[in-house]
């Protein structure tokens, strides 16, 4: 009894004796972790007071000393980035979101608190995180993108650092039309189900093209895209691009909104007439799913490429596919009734037509 009364109190006497963060101190805890001088102040007081919590020993420093010195840190400091690095991956592993409710959309968040910098958010969430550029009140802003699983993992990171850490990202939700092109099988493909055995892969070496990440590539366009002016605004490139005739097969266009077109899954000798370009970059693609947004998906096809020598020839490519079949549903289906009403107006037979559409 007496030997946990003097531990008690020589804990009691160390924490009288902790000691207070510097000037110094608080200044370099601001630029190595992106804090607030009130939150470098308590973080620091923790982990001194802390007298049971695990600490980075003086023989594992010496052996990393000379390295993580060039970059700023001190043994105290770096003790904090391993904490904050195993915490994120235990946020990582017990935060992942389950299939079924899996966030497929992309989010952009300005950097700063502790993810001042892209190297700090790929630690909490992981690599797939990407830096943009951007311009905000204070002029060119760095901001990261990031997906859905990714926000998800962040956010509960941050949860898991409170009252410490204040700081809170904005998440911007970015409306863009999904490309997740398989390395194993031919899904996605227009007007084809992968899954059934005449389209199944079955050379275990073959590579299904175009790849996910395969640049130039060529796409095939049906709608205003087809328009060069159009493209090139899109795009933002000075010159006008040069378009290719071209078709595809597998594909029917139906119309959505009444009046955008929408390319969905049809028979195999269905054919769609349109327009092909050859997309140079990651960039150029981007932009081309920010302008088709969420309502569409990336999806392969085959090209048959136009020439003036009429000697065809092919590709295989990339198109947008409409992703909301059911909203064209809704509307075919609202076109018969308001084609049914017409045809019993002119009639004779309905003599509230007007009531019924008119609003």
């Amino acid at each position: 009894m007496m030997d946990l009364l003097q531990h008690l109190e020589e804990l009691a006497m160390g924490l009288d004796k902790i000691e207070e963060p510097t000037i110094s101190d608080l200044t370099k805890w601001q630029k190595l972790f992106g804090y607030t001088a009130s939150e470098a102040h308590q973080v620091i007081t923790r982990l001194r007071s802390d007298v049971n919590g695990q600490k980075l020993s003086e023989e594992q420093w010496n052996l990393l000393k000379s390295g993580k010195e060039a970059e700023g840190h001190d043994r105290e400091t770096y003790g904090h980035q391993l904490e904050l690095w195993s915490t994120s991956l235990s946020s990582r592993s017990r935060s992942r979101p389950s299939t079924n409710s899996r966030d497929n959309s992309s989010y952009i968040f300005k950097l700063g608190g502790p993810l001042v910098n892209i190297e700090n958010v790929r630690r909490v969430c992981g690599v797939s995180a990407q830096v943009r550029k951007g311009y905000g009140e204070e002029g060119n802003t760095d901001f990261a993108s990031v997906d859905g699983a990714a926000k998800h993992v962040i956010e509960k990171w941050l949860e898991m650092q409170s009252p410490a850490i204040t700081y809170r990202p904005t998440f911007i939700r970015l409306s863009q039309a999904p490309k997740d092109l398989s390395n194993t099988s031919s899904y996605p493909t227009l007007g084809i189900d992968s899954t059934l055995p005449q389209h199944r892969m079955h050379d275990l070496g073959q590579v299904p093209a175009p790849a996910q990440n395969e640049y130039p590539v060529w796409y095939f366009f049906y709608g205003t895209l087809m328009d060069p002016e159009v493209l090139q605004g899109c795009l933002g490139i000075p010159d006008r691009p040069t378009m290719t005739p071209a078709s595809i097969q597998g594909g029917t266009l139906r119309t959505w909104g009444r009046k955008y077109k929408a390319l969905v899954d049809g028979p195999d000798e269905a054919q769609v007439n349109g327009y092909a370009f050859c997309v140079q970059s990651a960039e150029q693609e981007e932009y081309l799913r920010f302008r088709e947004t969420e309502a569409y998906e990336v999806v392969r096809c085959r090209i048959v490429l136009s020439s003036e020598s009429e000697i065809a020839s092919e590709a295989q490519g990339l198109t947008f596919r409409f992703a909301r079949v059911d909203e064209l549903d809704v509307g075919l289906a609202m076109s018969k009734v308001y084609t049914s009403s017409c045809k019993k107006a002119l009639l004779g037979e309905d003599s509230n037509i007007h009531e019924r559409f008119d609003g």
